[in-house]
């Protein structure tokens, strides 16, 4: 079973609803909107795919298979991006999606990307962290020059 997890080079913060992660390597920054900010939660607490999507299901109103399919989608958008991965073998961790007590209609996740601040972003020595991520500093000959 493949269980999803972040880049440890991704920060991210989540505020009225929105997501914003930040990739520190590449100094890109994203928004995620729609059901993107629920899934990527997830994904950061550690889950499967198949877990994502039943929650999301549980959660949200939608036709047969549109939640599946948009869900694919935006996983290989995030894996493109090199903001999660997974591996197999290892037991998901993470909390289910918690369903409301009304479902709402499904919004379809929505991946934005931002590259305006690159430059800035990489002057910030927080993108200079070890395969743990921040507050993690990598040592000084892994860090760029």
């Amino acid at each position: 079973m493949a269980v999803y997890s972040t880049n440890p080079n991704a920060m991210h913060e989540t505020i009225d609803g929105e997501t914003i992660v930040i990739h520190l390597a590449t100094g890109t920054y994203y928004s995620l909107r729609g059901s993107g900010s629920v899934i990527w939660n997830a994904i950061a607490s550690g889950t499967t795919r198949d877990l994502i999507v039943a929650g999301l299901e549980s959660a949200y109103e939608a036709p047969p298979g549109e939640i599946a399919t948009a869900t694919d989608a935006f996983l290989s958008e995030l894996e493109a991006e090199q903001l999660i991965a997974h591996g197999n073998g290892s037991e998901p961790v993470g909390k289910p999606i918690m369903s409301p007590q009304t479902r709402s209609a499904f919004e379809e996740p929505q991946l934005a990307k931002y590259d305006d601040l690159q430059d800035i972003i990489l002057l910030d020595p927080v993108h200079m962290v070890d395969e743990q991520g921040w507050p993690n500093v990598a040592p000084v000959e892994d860090q760029p020059a």
